[in-house]
């Protein structure tokens, strides 16, 4: 790896970092003037650099005097870069007449902190905001011609998440199936879905070719098909962050370096958090570049180690075509070690048989992908066709969804908060706005839940019982409504309620306490 891009990425990542403790709460605001004289000091430090490199000798000491101008600027620079957007995005917040704010209940999502990390990007009045929703407006066609073509319902739902990013149908039933089985990533278009098109496409123009005189026409060719692809998309953030990755190795390859995959993985991250800062922080983002660097840096170790040690059964299993499932595994547990950290730490579960189940999803997504583009085509040429299609394309979304209930029924499947404290003695007032309620917590065992009458806890509290409740309790809270109060030991709770009905309603203390 390039020691320079190294390098200039670290302190670039510092700097980012840097701005970002100072200016994330609401509370600090973003001194217009600090910005500017960011960007001057860049200035400063890039002419000074530029002055050191004329003048510097061979001795260590010029080397690390220029060396350590260098990663100050690039960390000077990433502070502005950071400064500036949190100003634009403050400005935002101020013109909102309820700006984003989280609710205060127990792991809930941080939403404000997800706001943040979306920017100012996606404002209708932005030229990107602009170009967006023109590409929204491309993928309502699509999704029409889906419908038109005999999808609906599930299978609609996940075909227009895995080929155009729209997950908006998608029901929670089946966004929790594909996260326990470790097959999230399916369903947002990423790296393995343009993977699939780009490959097929190479594969149909002659992959060899990028290597010969007509180099400059098929690179330009795939660059437009990859970034007309996340174009009809809705530029769905995690595809053109695929789409940045695949088109600077795409860029590469025209340019003949083939030693430095690393160096191109870093080169996308840094030309990336130049474009938007806060890419650092997204957790998409993380995931996409630990999974690719994970790919480059241990399945080309597992590949060689199968090949000493097994190289007589790898060679029967390639001369029969056989060894696919063998790549499809390794390529699957390289990027599962990388990530790990992050999955457990954002979504506090994992699972221990995706590697394994891989060999078959990627498969089945491959297949899926093609025949809804299929769907697509002959929905324009030939809708009895479209239509014929679309059962198999039903049928085929139905196997996908048996093998993911198979793999979650099996032992261990989801492993759960293992690291997760459970909920101590304490009295918390859940914020919602359809199910205002009160927990009274004595163990992780025993709790009681005073709520009005009226309210639902299927509806107003369902994100609370499946993150709070499901990792820091052991046993479901016993729901008391329509009540006024509650004593429980040495605590008691009180819920006021203008309700006449329920003015005399009162909790009768539990006897043993």
């Amino acid at each position: 790896m390039s020691k320079p891009v190294l390098l200039a990425t670290l302190s670039l990542v510092v700097g980012i970092v840097a701005a970002h403790i100072l200016f994330y709460e609401a509370s600090v605001a973003v001194p217009v003037w600090l910005g500017a004289c960011a960007w001057g000091f860049c200035c400063l430090l890039a002419l000074l650099g530029w002055r050191l490199n004329l003048s510097s000798s061979s001795s260590s000491f010029s080397s690390f005097r220029f060396l350590l101008v260098t990663m100050l600027f690039f960390f000077v620079l990433g502070f502005a870069r950071y400064a500036f957007v949190a100003q634009d995005i403050r400005q935002s917040w101020q013109a909102m007449e309820h700006p984003p704010s989280n609710r205060g209940n127990p792991d809930e999502f941080d939403y404000r902190r997800w706001r943040w990390v979306q920017g100012v990007e996606s404002a209708p009045s932005s030229l990107v905001g602009r170009v967006r929703r023109c590409a929204l407006v491309c993928r309502q066609r699509l999704l029409d011609r889906y419908a038109l073509s005999g999808l609906e319902g599930e299978t609609l739902a996940i075909v227009a998440a895995s080929t155009l990013g729209d997950r908006s149908l998608l029901q929670r039933e089946t966004r929790d199936l594909y996260s326990d089985a470790g097959a999230a990533h399916l369903l947002a278009l990423s790296g393995l879905h343009l993977g699939i098109l780009v490959g097929f496409l190479l594969s149909l123009l002659n992959g060899r070719l990028l290597l010969s005189r007509w180099r400059s026409g098929v690179g330009g060719l795939l660059l437009l098909f990859i970034w007309s692809y996340a174009f009809l998309a809705g530029l769905p953030t995690s595809l053109v962050r695929a789409s940045s990755m695949m088109s600077v190795f795409v860029i590469a390859s025209l340019l003949q370096r083939y030693g430095a995959p690393l160096q191109h993985l870093l080169l996308t991250g840094f030309c990336m958090l130049l474009l938007s800062p806060l890419y650092l922080f997204d957790v998409g983002a993380q995931l996409s570049f630990l999974s690719v660097a994970g790919i480059l840096v241990v399945h080309r170790r597992l590949a060689d180690w199968v090949q000493e040690h097994f190289h007589f059964g790898l060679y029967w299993l390639q001369r029969y075509h056989l060894s696919w499932p063998l790549t499809l595994f390794s390529v699957s547990l390289s990027a599962q070690l990388f990530t790990l950290p992050l999955v457990m730490y954002y979504f506090h579960q994992f699972s221990p048989y995706t590697a394994l189940f891989s060999v078959l999803f990627v498969p089945l997504t491959t297949v899926l992908i093609f025949c809804s583009m299929a769907v697509l085509l002959t929905s324009f040429l030939l809708p009895s066709l479209s239509t014929l299609l679309s059962v198999g394309l039903s049928a085929l979304v139905a196997v996908q969804l048996s093998v993911m209930r198979f793999e979650v029924s099996l032992p261990f499947a989801v492993v759960h908060d293992f690291w997760s404290r459970k909920a101590e003695p304490q009295l918390i007032v859940y914020h919602s706005r359809r199910c205002p309620a009160l927990h009274l917590i004595a163990s992780p065992s025993r709790s009681w839940l005073l709520m009005p009458e009226p309210d639902s806890l299927e509806v107003g509290l369902k994100s609370i019982s499946a993150t709070f409740w499901a990792r820091r309790l052991t046993a479901a809270p016993v729901v008391l409504r329509g009540r006024k109060s509650l004593a429980t030991g040495t605590c008691s709770a009180v819920m006021l309620d203008v309700s006449a009905s329920a003015s005399r309603d009162k909790i009768t203390p539990p006897r043993n306490g």
